[in-house]
């Protein structure tokens, strides 16, 4: 064995013994690196585990102008694109519960190609007709985070094809969203 050996052998020996050494129980379990769950149910079924998913907080413009907004942009391969959710929370929000018939404004909406020219929109909020529905347990809230389950009814809308070919969006007329972040 080389002199250069040796000396890789004893450190090798000790980077070991030093992670043997480590407390683990601080570690985050290996879910937690998964980031925020979403479960979309009804004409269009997936489950999304992203970072990605997870809510941002931001501030309000215009009529919300004042207020703090969660902001979702939900990647959706089912969706052909992301399903876009804010949720007006208000100008001081703490935790729990909002819903959709006590939150003034609030929106949810997606859009998905369907040839030969048609679209599928997946639209709920308080300037919508059908207005859907949302109930959001918010756990925890802070400037910059915020933790909790939203549960959001999508009614969906198919657009016929400029040529006149209907379009086919499934054989219901809502889509369930849930997500837990």
């Amino acid at each position: 064995m080389t002199r250069a050996d040796a000396t890789l052998a004893v450190l090798v020996a000790a980077l070991v013994a030093a992670l043997g050494a480590c407390d683990r129980s601080t570690e985050a379990p290996p879910d937690a690196l998964a980031g925020c769950q979403v479960e979309l149910s009804g004409n269009v079924l997936e489950s999304i585990s992203s970072t990605t998913s997870c809510p941002v907080l931001v501030p309000g413009a215009g009529a919300t102008e004042g207020d703090t907004l969660l902001d979702f942009k939900v990647a959706s391969q089912a969706l052909g694109g992301d399903l876009a959710i804010e949720l007006d929370l208000g100008p001081a929000p703490t935790p729990g519960h909002y819903a959709s018939d006590t939150t003034a404004l609030w929106n949810a909406m997606a859009a998905r190609s369907v040839p030969p020219g048609g679209a599928c929109l997946y639209l709920a909020g308080n300037n919508s007709t059908p207005a859907g529905d949302f109930m959001l347990e918010l756990a925890t809230i802070d400037e910059d985070t915020a933790h909790g389950e939203l549960a959001l009814t999508l009614f969906v809308l198919p657009r016929t094809a400029d040529d006149g070919t209907p379009t086919d969006c499934g054989p219901g007329t809502t889509e369930a969203v849930q997500l837990r972040f």
